[in-house]
């Protein structure tokens, strides 16, 4: 540290023209550096005042924690850096090649950082528009499916069932369809049931009305829509579209599909598994017989030989 003092001292003090053109540049800029400073104070009280009316307005506007602190930094720290190179500006150093220098070095760190800038541009947007917050449960295209933690500045955290975190890029959720089930206070079921084509269809349909009719979670019990709705492969494919509240969404799908299972047992409706039917029929004898004819040449030669014997 003190070779560092000594260095500066041989540098202003002992050099008399340097000090003095320092003294005359403060004597020239005195009023500019007075202005620049005041500048400065007022400019730092006047971003933290516009800090607090953007956090105000987001609170307001019931924004995520996460995207308050996150959009309130971005503004504060781009106005901070404004102000100070309006103040060096006024005490008369050139900030064009600060400016100029800064340009460069964000292009540099832009190509180098192309996909990282992506997801953090992602982040944004999801930050400003919330598709989805913290504590909604979503789904996306590349079959992610859980709860959301968080959403940093290049990832999205999601809870699955399992209780593990997946790490979604926040320009993937951009650039797919992410379904939204929280959003919502009630939520439709779509149920699919098939039956054995010698099953009853019409039975069927009236044992899965009375099922949905006697839980008491089903909203749209009399209104309910159902009915076939294609003979498959395999079966009789009855569907059905309760509504429910959305908490309540997967605890009765579970019951349900439980008690479908019981009632059909105990009514003889059968749940078909995948079949194929072969369908054996019986030749006629003058078919065999030119199967065989065609199968073994050697027997033609035969025959052929012992009429030309005959004859």
């Amino acid at each position: 540290m003190s070779e560092f003092w000594a260095a500066l001292e041989s540098i202003f003090f002992k050099d008399a023209n340097l000090l003095k053109r320092f003294h005359t540049w403060v004597g020239d800029r005195g009023p500019d550096i007075i202005i620049a400073i005041i500048t400065f104070l007022i400019g730092r009280a006047i971003i933290r005042f516009i800090r607090q009316m953007i956090e105000k307005v987001m609170i307001h506007g019931n924004y995520d924690r996460t995207a308050m602190t996150f959009i309130s930094q971005i503004a504060y720290y781009t106005m901070y850096g404004v102000l100070v190179l309006i103040c060096i500006n006024q005490i008369g150093i050139p900030t064009t090649s600060f400016v100029a220098a800064f340009g460069a070095f964000g292009i540099a760190i832009g190509l180098a950082l192309q996909n990282n800038m992506s997801n953090f541009a992602s982040g944004v947007l999801l930050l400003l528009f919330k598709p989805f917050k913290a504590g909604d449960w979503i789904s996306t295209d590349n079959n992610v499916e859980g709860t959301v933690k968080s959403i940093q500045f290049m990832h999205t955290v999601i809870a699955t069932k399992e209780n593990k975190l997946v790490y979604v890029p926040n320009s993937l959720l951009t650039s797919q369809v992410v379904t939204n089930t929280t959003t919502v206070n009630e939520r439709v079921m779509s149920f699919s049931f098939d039956i054995n084509y010698a099953n009853d269809h019409h039975k069927a349909i009236e044992l899965l009305k009375t099922i949905f009719k006697s839980h008491d979670e089903i909203i749209n019990a009399d209104t309910l829509e159902i009915g076939i709705r294609e003979f498959a492969e395999n079966s009789v494919r009855i569907v059905a579209y309760p509504k429910v509240r959305t908490e309540k969404y997967w605890p009765v799908f579970y019951e349900i599909m439980s008690q479908v299972k019981d009632t059909f047992d105990a009514n003889g409706i059968d749940i078909p598994y995948p079949q194929r039917v072969i369908h054996v029929y019986e030749a006629p004898e003058e078919t065999k017989n030119n199967i065989d004819l065609v199968d073994n040449p050697e027997s033609d030669a035969d025959v052929t030989k012992d009429e030309q014997a005959t004859i």
